[in-house]
This record gives C-alpha cells, structure tokens and sequence, in this order.
C-alpha cells in the first residue's frame, strides 16, 4: 500500500467534516494521527509518509504543521491547500485505507480536542513514551505505535466477546 501526505490524509478528514469554519490544527493532527495508528495495527503499514512528532499538546506531524501555516485551510471544507500551487492536496488511498479513515471519523470525529489529545497522550502511548523518554518535538516510534493500537483492537475485541457472553447468560438464566 502506498503511503499518503499526512497532508492529503487531514483533508480526508476536513472533507467529511464539511464546514467552511477553520478547525483546530491539533484537532485534525489528532485525527491523522489515530487513523496512522489504526491503519498501522489492521493493515500493517504507515498511512502515511512521516512519523509523528510528540508535541506538548499531542501528537504533530510537521508537514501538516507546515501547510496549514504557509498556505492555511482555503478549500470549500477549510483542506489544507498546497503553498505553491494553491491547490488543495489530495491522494488515492485504497478501499481498505478508506475504511480506517471512516472508521476513525465515525468513532471520533465528534470528540473535542481536548479529549482527542487526551486519548493519544495516555499513559502508556506511544506519545507518552516518545514524549517522557525521547523528549520533547521527537518521533513517535512506528513500530510501538502499531503495537499500542494492536493492543487496543485486542482489548475491543475482548470487550465485544465479553459482552456478548453476558447477553448470551442473560438469556439462558430468563429461559
């Protein structure tokens, strides 16, 4: 699978919110970011072209940084447009990188920045890990990456089994 501008994949986003009202830039690098995760532990590759960077607020990729100051959110859905060419960035992603960024827009498109932020910067995240140990502005690791979001799908997994075996007693004891 080809690895996307994390540009191209923040008007992914920016296009599904459909607004002409500017977003928070942290809100949409936290959108990337999760969508980078997931695409990470369900199809084993990047999303996108670069790591992230662990800011004090979250997570950030640079180039998305970079655009959105130079050139700003001009397209219909404030995308982020190219400095140069004026033209709004855009990639081909695959039918299955498509299902990860709907589903990271369905699960947590309505979140707040604040609690996006709070959900990359856990504890034991990899924001935390390359944040507290690598220091501030470094990469985020790839690699601890997908394993952290292997481990979330696990635990959601865990989750939908464990309540579908309480369904399952809850019938067996009404029968």
């Amino acid at each position: 699978m080809p690895r996307h501008s994390p540009i191209a994949i923040a008007n992914e986003f920016l296009r599904r919110r459909g607004s002409p009202t500017y977003p928070s830039l942290m809100y949409i690098q936290e959108l990337v970011a999760i969508a980078n995760g997931w695409n990470l532990a369900i199809n084993g590759e990047p999303l996108v072209s670069e790591a992230p960077q662990a800011w004090p607020n979250g997570s950030v990729f640079r180039q998305i940084w970079d655009h959105a100051n130079d050139g700003g959110f001009k397209g219909p859905n404030s995308e982020i447009v190219d400095p140069i060419t004026g033209q709004i960035v855009t990639s081909n992603v695959t039918g299955s990188e498509q299902d990860i960024i709907d589903h990271v827009w369905k699960k947590y498109g309505n979140y707040t920045t604040q609690q996006l932020s709070h959900l990359t910067q856990q504890l034991n995240s990899p924001w935390a890990f390359a944040y507290f140990e690598k220091g501030r502005n470094s990469e985020i690791d790839t690699e601890r990456t997908r394993q952290y979001y292997i481990k979330l799908a696990l635990a959601g997994r865990s989750d939908i089994e464990r309540e579908q075996a309480q369904q399952t007693a809850g019938r067996i004891n009404a029968a």
